[in-house]
C-alpha cells in the first residue's frame, strides 16, 4: 500500500495532465452515441364544438293583443217630445223592433179632436182662399195650426228611430210622460263596437286593415274589422283608443261584455327560437349567438315579438343563420368553432 501511494506521489504533474485529458475525451466521444429521450409533442388546441340549426326566416305577424268592452253601435234614449199619460206599452223590454215601430202610446182623445178640428178648418180655409174671401195669411196661419195638431198627434206614438233592441223602460201604464223625459233605452248591436286602447309601439303596426279576431268572456270567438285609431293620445296613458266592428245579427254578443281582440299586425321576417338559448351581451342587449360562413361566431341583437308554446319568435337576425342552440356559454364573439347541425330543432318546432 506504501508503494501505492509512493508511485502516485511521485508521478509528474505532466502525467497528471494527461490522464485527465483522457478521460474527458473519452466522455465526449461516448456522448455523441447516446441519444437523449424525444420530448412528447405539445397538443394542437382544438375549435370549440357548437351545435348549431340551420333556419330560414319566415313571414310571421306578431299578434297585438287588446282588452276592453263590446258596446252597441248604437245606443239611444228614445224620448218624448209631448206630454200626456202613458195608456200603452206594446213592446216589451228585450224585444227587437223594427224602425217607425210604437213603442209607448200616449192618451190621444184631445189631441185626435183638436186634428181633427185643425183639419177642417184647414179644409175650409183652402176653398175660402180660393173663393178669395181669405187672405194668403190667413190659409197659411189655418196650415200652421193643422200641422201643429197633427205633429201633436203623432207624437202621442213614440217610435223607433231605428231598428234595434229595446233594452230597457222604466215606465208603466197609466204614469205621466213629460216632455223630454225618457220612454225607452233603444240599442242597435248590428255591429257591434269593441273598444280598447293600444300602445305607442303597436300603433305603428296595425292598421284599418288589421285581421281580428274578438274572443268574448264566454269564450265564443267572432272575426272582426278595425273601423276606427285614434290620431290623438290619451293625455293621461299615452294610448290610442281603437274600435273595431263584429257582425252581430243574431244578436248574441251583449252590450258591455268584456271581450279580447288579437289583432295581427303587419308580417315582417322573424325566426322562430328556443327560449333558453337567448343571452345578453356585457352591454344588456338581449340576442343570439351565430356560426358565420367563416366559422366564426358572431352575436345579433334582436328583438321579442311572441312568446308562443313551439318557441319564442324574434327579429334582427340575417335571413339565413346558423343559429347555435348548444354550446354558445363557451364561446366568444369572433372565435373559430367546429360546427354541428342540431337535428332536435326544425323550423317549425321547438327543442323537448
Amino acid at each position: 500500500m506504501n508503494n501505492v501511494i509512493k508511485l502516485i506521489l511521485n508521478r509528474s504533474n505532466i502525467e497528471w495532465a494527461l490522464i485527465f485529458i483522457g478521460f474527458a475525451v473519452i466522455w465526449m466521444i461516448s456522448g455523441l452515441f447516446i441519444q437523449e429521450p424525444e420530448s412528447p409533442p405539445i397538443p394542437e388546441k382544438k375549435d370549440t364544438m357548437v351545435r348549431v340549426v340551420d333556419q330560414k326566416a319566415q313571414n310571421f305577424s306578431k299578434e297585438i293583443v287588446v282588452k276592453g268592452f263590446t258596446e252597441a253601435d248604437k245606443k239611444v234614449l228614445v224620448k218624448s217630445e209631448t206630454s200626456g199619460k202613458i195608456i200603452s206599452l206594446p213592446v216589451p223590454q228585450g224585444t227587437f223592433v223594427e224602425e217607425g215601430e210604437v213603442i209607448c202610446s200616449l192618451f190621444i182623445a184631445e189631441r185626435k179632436a183638436n186634428y181633427d178640428k185643425a183639419l177642417l178648418d184647414y179644409n175650409s180655409a183652402k176653398k175660402l182662399f180660393e173663393e178669395e174671401l181669405f187672405s194668403s195669411k190667413q190659409l197659411q196661419n189655418a196650415k200652421s195650426i193643422y200641422e201643429r195638431s197633427k205633429l201633436e198627434l203623432d207624437y202621442a206614438n213614440i217610435k223607433a228611430p231605428f231598428s234595434g233592441v229595446v233594452d230597457k223602460i222604466d215606465l208603466d201604464v197609466g204614469d205621466f210622460l213629460n216632455r223630454g223625459s225618457t220612454c225607452a233605452t233603444l240599442l242597435d248591436l248590428d255591429p257591434m263596437i269593441v273598444k280598447g286602447d293600444i300602445s305607442e309601439d303597436e300603433l305603428s303596426v296595425v292598421s284599418r286593415d288589421s285581421k281580428v279576431k274578438v274572443i268574448t268572456n264566454d269564450g265564443s270567438a267572432f272575426e272582426g274589422q278595425v273601423t276606427f285609431i285614434s290620431s290623438s293620445a290619451d293625455e293621461m296613458m299615452h294610448t290610442f283608443a281603437i274600435e273595431i266592428a263584429i257582425a252581430n245579427p243574431d244578436g248574441k254578443i251583449k252590450d258591455g261584455q268584456s271581450a279580447k281582440a288579437i289583432l295581427l299586425a303587419k308580417p315582417e321576417p322573424a325566426h322562430l327560437v328556443p327560449l333558453s338559448i337567448l343571452r345578453l351581451d356585457p352591454e344588456g342587449n338581449l340576442g343570439l349567438r351565430i356560426v358565420d360562413k367563416n366559422d366564426l361566431v358572431k352575436f345579433f341583437k334582436v328583438e321579442f315579438l311572441q312568446d308562443t308554446e313551439k318557441g319564442v319568435w324574434v327579429t334582427g337576425l340575417p335571413l339565413n343563420s346558423r343559429i347555435i342552440t348548444v354550446g354558445q356559454d363557451y364561446v366568444n364573439n369572433n372565435e373559430k368553432v367546429d360546427v354541428a347541425v342540431d337535428y332536435r330543432l326544425k323550423q317549425d318546432e321547438s327543442i323537448n
